[in-house]
């Protein structure tokens, strides 16, 4: 939008409204930004392994329920991350806010704020009870001002596992939604691949809660959220009730620890392979999947978040998500993404979801943690005062469940072909797997790793679900599978400032 109207919002908003059949010419596109300078800061006062999780809360229209199982919660999810993860430090985990409306005219109140990041969640929980929905416009709203602002006013950790976990129910400006009153996109110039790709690069995971079934109704929406969460080799969580966000939220941050795990032992010589290889998309993948065949021969057990199958497969939405991703601006990709002439949504999950309902249970608290039990192991009742403390996590520095002995990979030259392999072939003589429905190296779009065989069957069950698999997200501990492999790979090369 052009100057005249940031210099005075309320005249803006007046012109808008009284000349209705008089629409206004798109304003130039503003100088794109291109680099981001993160702010880190020392984390002399964490003592081992250490979260900086970040919320990214759009705060406009329906999004009320989403906001106040943050608020009720947070504590909660504070506490699970906490006990699952031995983090006994008082600074190990500290939680920032972010939260969003839309930019005027569309919105007069304010496009972004944020808190900064903290440890001291009680002062994070009376910034969210200052928080309301309200505003907006025209759909899309201000997430790339929301997602830019994470780069450009939080302080991160250098040594901390950094996570954002993004909850919205509408689309960026600018990717050419229907009705879309700013298709210039983000009026300061700020870009949401780009964004996106800084943030993998400076090693911040995006995890993107996609509040259906609303987010599904704009036409490029899914694809579109798909493929920057690809970028960060983060997941998107589609979740229809707000009483399954917070088990949701502990559930892509536990996660994300294995992930951070395994990046932090094998991350250079993964992202070295891949620069052997040609460091280009069909290389990640490659090396994704022969990572994935050598950790399955270590028995690594990571945590998975396994959600019912939320979207419909379509193959344009495959290449959809792979126009998004190979774009540098969303201006370059919109005139090529193409109509999924499907409903987005598949059938059982909208019974499930319209037989669930709509409603929020406020003050719940999460299910309690479950130990792996050895399948030998007689069952140990629970006494009145054992049950009671159950339901509550672990007190600070409980030792996690400890998993299988596992081989230290430090060496990828095992991972070689000779050159009389097929190029269908993996280096173990095996077919190369099938990359999933979501397009290129990323597996599916809407689906995560509930595309991987086995995961619903494990014993190591921290949520157990079993006796209902598509009611909603299960926390289970598994094999790793490919997507997460695909991860490591593209979180590696990132870190490594290549691929960008």
């Amino acid at each position: 939008m052009d100057d005249e109207m940031y210099d005075d919002a309320s005249s803006t908003y007046s012109y808008y409204y009284s000349r209705p059949y008089s629409p206004r010419p798109d304003p130039p596109r503003p100088e794109p930004v291109l680099s981001y300078d993160v702010k880190f800061v020392d984390g002399s006062g964490s003592r081992g392994k250490c979260i900086d999780l970040c919320f990214i809360l759009d705060c406009t229209g329906s999004m009320q329920r989403y906001i106040n199982s943050v608020r009720d919660h947070i504590f909660s999810i504070c506490d699970m991350i906490r006990g699952e993860e031995g983090l006994s430090g008082p600074d190990d985990l500290r939680v920032a806010i972010i939260n969003y409306r839309d930019h005027p005219p569309q919105d007069s109140t304010y496009v972004y704020q944020f808190f900064q990041f903290t440890s001291d969640i009680t002062e994070v929980q009376t910034y969210l009870k200052g928080l309301s929905a309200a505003g907006g416009g025209d759909g899309p709203e201000a997430v790339t001002a929301g997602m830019a602002a994470s780069l450009t006013k939080l302080e991160w950790r250098r040594q901390a596992a950094r996570m954002v976990v993004l909850i919205a129910d509408a689309p960026p400006h600018g990717i050419g939604e229907s009705g879309d009153q700013i298709k210039t996109g983000d009026p300061d110039g700020h870009d949401p691949l780009v964004v996106a790709r800084a943030m993998a690069q400076h090693g911040i995971t995006l995890f993107m809660v996609a509040c259906e079934d609303t987010l599904s109704g704009y036409s490029r929406a899914v694809d579109f959220f798909q493929a920057i969460c690809n970028m960060t080799s983060g997941v998107m969580l589609p979740l229809t009730t707000a009483d399954l966000l917070a088990m949701t939220i502990v559930g892509s941050v536990l996660e994300n620890m294995d992930m951070e795990r395994l990046i932090s032992e094998i991350g250079t010589e993964v992202a070295q392979r891949i620069r052997q290889k040609g460091e280009n998309m069909q290389s990640v993948e490659e090396v994704a999947q022969e990572l994935h065949e050598k950790l399955l021969l270590r028995n690594e057990q990571t945590k998975q978040v396994a959600l019912p199958d939320v979207y419909v497969e379509h193959e344009n939405a495959k290449k959809n998500v792979t126009t998004w991703m190979s774009a540098q601006f969303v201006s370059d990709a919109a005139p090529d993404i193409i109509p999924v002439p499907v409903k987005r949504l598949t059938d059982k999950f909208r019974k499930n979801n319209f037989a669930a309902g709509f409603t929020y249970t406020p003050g719940g608290r999460l299910p309690p943690r479950k130990t792996p039990i050895s399948a030998d192991a007689p069952p140990t009742p629970l006494t009145p005062s054992t049950q009671e403390r159950s339901l509550s996590p672990p007190r600070t520095g409980a030792s996690p469940p400890m998993s299988p002995p596992r081989r230290i990979v430090s060496d990828f030259k095992a991972f070689g072909t000779s050159p009389d392999q097929s190029s269908s072939m993996s280096v173990f003589k095996a077919p190369m797997l099938s990359t999933g429905p979501g397009g290129g190296m990323f597996g599916s779009a809407g689906r995560t790793t509930s595309l991987n065989s086995g995961m619903r069957d494990s014993r190591r069950v921290l949520d157990d679900d079993d006796d209902d698999d598509d009611d909603g997200p299960a926390l289970k501990t598994d094999s790793i599978s490919l997507d997460q492999a695909r991860r490591i790979a593209t979180q590696a090369v990132f870190r490594a400032g290549r691929l960008g």
